[in-house]
């Protein structure tokens, strides 16, 4: 059943979190709370708390500078990811029988119990958080290490994103991308 995909056979697909199997919560956060003068430098602390830089509470404690809302507000915010269900059960049903399940993201912390169940957790064969490997996505680094940990080659994994710049990082380690 392995498909053939552009350039060659896909033995591995590998999802994004945040904006693909679950909501973006933190893309919705600045829009509603902050103006565009503040948007850049709430990115910067959440590219920073994903490569391991800052940590999570550090990343809230900027956030919540500045949008004026207190830290416990600004976590409740953030905690709105609801899943992608279809999406889920698509990889379940349709995926997993057929190919190795990847799961990278860019994230500040360890989320997945908090996200998923014990079963959806077990749909993913390996899962690379950034923070944990002091990269991120778009660094060809990061994807290299993802297809390393499934066993397969980067021209044999199709990599899923909702950021066309995490998109031309996985093809510039030899993936496709949608």
């Amino acid at each position: 059943h392995r498909q053939k995909l552009g350039r060659g056979v896909i033995k591995a697909v590998i999802f994004d979190c945040f904006g693909v199997l679950v909501e973006n919560s933190f893309d919705i956060f600045i829009e509603k709370y902050l103006d565009d003068s503040k948007k850049e430098e709430a990115r910067e602390a959440d590219h920073l708390s994903t490569q391991g830089v800052l940590t999570w509470e550090q990343n809230i404690d900027v956030l919540s500078r500045l949008s004026g809302l207190t830290h416990e507000r600004v976590n409740k915010e953030l905690d709105r990811n609801p899943a992608n269900r279809e999406l889920i059960d698509f990889i379940r049903t349709e995926l997993k029988p057929h190919y190795k399940i990847g799961f990278l993201s860019n994230a500040a912390d360890d989320w997945m119990e908090d996200l998923f169940s014990i079963e959806e957790i077990s749909l993913f064969d390996d899962v690379v958080l950034s923070y944990q490997h002091k990269m991120n996505k778009p660094s060809q680094e990061i994807f290299e290490l993802a297809a390393a940990r499934l066993g397969v080659e980067t021209h044999e994994c199709l990599f899923i994103d909702d950021v066309e710049r995490c998109c031309e990082g996985a093809r510039s380690a030899g993936m496709q991308a949608i």
